[in-house]
């Protein structure tokens, strides 16, 4: 059984590496001055959703037609995942394109964790290719000047820096004010899910001359659940998911779609559409109010619930449209993807993810991995065709417990077949052990 049974490549015209090479030896400023042809980058992040919540995975009481457009002009991945089940180490993953164990990002950035900013990211190897980079909404990567937007390469942020705010008054869970523009705290009244559309539309307004990079993060769907067009006396909520109805989800999420909508329309007026690479993902998935059948588990959990997420993208040209994709995939590839189709030589980068658009990606042997620690408790995993092993860890026990499912007739992992196939199991575990290793050493 495939995550989108009902319901995403074509292989786009790249830079050759032979282009980058002359352009290093004979024009180092040129580095700074993209092709007119580059595409226009515009990434936007859901977070703390459900995996089947929006239309084109199967959702049924949440109306999503700018997604639903968007789905059937582009691709849509049903074996997509994100690379940790909480919001810093996948968010962290995406903009380096690398395991958030390799980058020494495993934790939340409450725990003291901030992204280095002397790693490469997306927004500062685009800027190098002249792409003017924007950043609106969550971040949730480092407070500082010296781990925030501005320090990785985005040239302008609206947003905030905390794993959530409040939609209406943007404060934060300790009640401090949090919506910042560039490094200023602000006053801005609206609903935040409106305001950092109306911050991207007219960040490619502005923009629409040269390329941009754009990341809309949306604060959708995290507590406290507002939303929009509340009166000013249930503005005042607390940050606990108990409160929430799914009705209250249903309209955080719609509200989202419709900026979404916007995003789209103001590419088609701008005459930008044919021109730009428009991906849609989630940094992972949710819990309590959220569906991620047929999944089990939800967020911090590395069962498919917390990791296996949607993915749609859109290139008028390059990518057949309504086009659905089983291929296992992971987001360091939508990092990979888009450094590849703005003509960044990636090749030195170290990059765990491969281009999507490339026809050479292979479909099925690739193994991808995971991991997470919460107190005395922690699980790892990893993926390899249709085999996923489980591994629970115990600080009071020495041996972890092992399970094994088939993905392709089990995707709710609930049939264990560990013992019946305990060679591909013990395989899968021995990479598993071995790619700790390896990050281990690259996270020092």
């Amino acid at each position: 059984m495939r995550f989108d049974e009902e319901n995403v490549l074509c292989n786009p015209g790249l830079l050759r590496p032979v282009v980058a090479v002359i352009f290093a030896l004979y024009c180092t400023s040129c580095m700074a001055e993209a092709p007119a042809d580059n595409p226009n980058i515009v990434l936007i992040v859901a977070d703390y959703m459900g995996a089947s919540d929006i239309g084109p995975y199967g959702a049924t009481d949440i109306s999503t037609p700018s997604l639903d457009e968007l789905a059937s002009q582009g691709v849509r991945y049903t074996d997509f995942y994100a690379s940790a089940p909480i919001c810093g180490p996948s968010r962290a993953a995406l903009m380096t394109g690398r395991y958030p164990a390799k980058i020494g990002f495993e934790r939340n950035i409450h725990a003291g964790t901030s992204l280095n900013a002397t790693l490469p990211t997306l927004p500062s190897l685009l800027g190098q290719r002249g792409y003017t980079n924007g950043h609106f909404g969550k971040w949730h990567l480092g407070h500082s000047e010296k781990s925030d937007p501005l320090a990785h390469g985005f040239d302008e942020f609206l947003g905030y820096h905390f794993w959530s705010i409040n939609h209406y008054t943007h404060l934060n869970d300790s009640g401090e004010e949090a919506l910042i523009h560039n490094r200023d705290i602000i006053e801005r009244e609206g609903y935040l899910t409106e305001i950092i559309t109306d911050e991207s539309v007219r960040f490619m307004r502005e923009n629409q001359d040269s390329p941009f990079f754009l990341y809309l993060s949306y604060n959708t769907a995290l507590p406290p659940y507002l939303g929009p067009d509340l009166p000013p006396e249930q503005w005042v909520s607390n940050f606990d998911d108990g409160t929430a109805t799914r009705d209250d989800y249903i309209s955080m999420v719609e509200a989202m779609d419709a900026g979404v909508g916007r995003v789209l329309d103001a590419l088609d007026d701008l005459n930008l559409t044919d021109n730009t690479l428009v991906v849609f993902t989630y940094d992972h998935n949710g819990r309590h109010v959220v569906r991620n059948a047929p999944f089990s588990g939800g967020f911090a959990t590395l069962n498919e619930g917390g990791i296996r997420v949607p993915l749609i993208m859109r290139w008028p040209g390059k990518l057949r449209g309504g086009e659905k994709l089983h291929s296992p995939a992971i987001n360091m590839d939508i990092t990979a993807t888009i450094l590849n189709a703005a003509g960044v030589e990636s090749e030195s980068l170290d990059l765990d993810g491969l281009d999507l658009l490339d026809e050479q990606t292979p479909d099925e042997e690739r193994t991808f991995f995971w991991r997470i620690t919460l107190g005395n408790f922690g699980q790892a995993a990893a993926r390899r065709n249709n085999w996923k092993l489980l591994v629970q860890r115990f600080a009071t026990f020495s041996r972890p417990t092992i399970y094994l499912y088939d993905l392709e007739s089990d995707p709710g992992e609930s049939n264990d077949l560990y013992y019946k196939h305990k060679e591909i199991g013990d395989r899968l575990h021995r990479d598993l052990i071995e790619w700790e290793a390896t990050a281990a050493e690259s996270g020092k």
